[in-house]
Formats: structure tokens, sequence, C-alpha cells
């Protein structure tokens, strides 16, 4: 990795701002910090050992010696490694800022194809912090995570369901059916849900 003096990602460093100190939880995707890499908008790629999604601001941000700092506005993609990324890079999750056609904001990839699934992250503090001397609220941050097809770049709102799956591959219908059966999908699930658009996004440009 290269200097953080001279990164070529760097934006600028700052601090958590303690202004949410009354909020239970944290603006960051994940719990613990995750490694990956970057690739720049000109193709250059770079490693790095800890980073996370301010889902607050739609903004990721990195960590080096116990300081942070965003990255700047030259990324392409990140990718964050999965638990086995070396024997299985499917398992990464990648975030691109390309994708979503409404606005240019980093969105989860979760399939690329003639149709792509994509998710927007985001965490924002809910509820009202009070107590009554028997029963104590505090605010907390909410996970929202919202999820989009894209087709023929114009992302719609979905819900995993046997029904959106039909709407988004009816050209495909009977093969998309036997797909589902000989490998006994859930389409109410995501992961199988994603099974079946790959398999259409596979087959789409070769079978009629």
């Amino acid at each position: 990795m290269s200097n953080i003096l001279t990164d070529p990602f760097r934006g600028q460093g700052f601090k958590i701002s303690n202004n949410m100190g009354d909020v239970e939880g944290t603006p960051f995707l994940f719990k613990e910090w995750k490694n990956g890499d970057v690739t720049l908008k000109n193709g250059e790629k770079y490693k790095i050992e800890k980073m996370n999604l301010d889902a607050s601001r739609d903004q990721f941000v990195y960590t080096i010696n116990d300081s942070l700092f965003e990255f700047s506005d030259n990324i392409r993609e990140i990718r964050i490694y999965g638990d086995d990324h070396k024997n299985d890079p499917g398992s990464d999750m990648i975030f691109r800022s390309d994708i979503n056609s409404m606005a240019a904001n980093f969105v989860q990839v979760l399939t690329m194809g003639k149709i792509t699934i994509f998710c927007e992250n985001s965490k924002k503090p809910e509820g009202e912090n009070y107590t009554n001397g028997i029963v104590t609220n505090t605010r907390k941050y909410v996970l929202h995570s919202n999820y989009y097809s894209l087709v023929d770049n114009k992302a719609v709102p979905i819900k995993f369901s046997s029904s959106t799956l039909d709407n988004l591959t009816s050209d495909k219908k009977k093969q998309v059916e036997v797909f589902i059966k000989e490998n006994k999908l859930k389409v109410k699930k995501e992961s199988d849900f994603l099974k079946a658009i790959n398999f259409y996004n596979s087959i789409s440009t070769t079978i009629n």
C-alpha cells in the first residue's frame, strides 16, 4: 500500500463526532473494520487493511495508525474481502458508485448482467431518549437496506418474491422455473433469488 501522505485516493482526515453521543450504536455498516481493495477510476488498484462504510453519510473511510481518512471521489469500486477470499472470491462484497442511475452513491452490487441487483445501505438515528423511572428508551442507529433491480439503466425498488422474479425474467420464464425446481430454491431468500437471477443472466443471450 502506498504511503498515507501520497495515497492517490486520500480525502480529508476527520474525527468521529461526539454530537451523536446520545445515540446507541455506530453509523458504520460493519461492526469490525474490514480489509479489501479499492480500484480508482483510472484502473489502479490498492489494498486497504482497515476500512468501513459510514452508512449515515454514504462515505467509505479507512484508518491508519488510529487516524481516520475519507476516500476521495476518484474511486470506482471498493471490494470488501469475504472470510474465505482466497478460495472463494465470490464471498467478497462489491460496492460501486456508478451503478445507481438515480444518484451517484455507493451501492452494494449483488449481481451484474442483463439484470443487475444492488442494495443501498443507510443508518440513521431513530427513536427518542426518555425514561419514566420504569422504562428507559434510547435513540439508536438503525440500518435500512433497500434493494433495486437495474434493467435498461432504470432502477426499480424490489422485494425478493416469486412475482418479482417472474416479472424480471418473463422472457425466460420456463428455463428459470426449471432451474428453481432442480435446485430447490426458495426465491424469498436473498441468496436463492440471486442464484435465479445469475442463472437468467447466464442464459439471457444464449437461449431463446
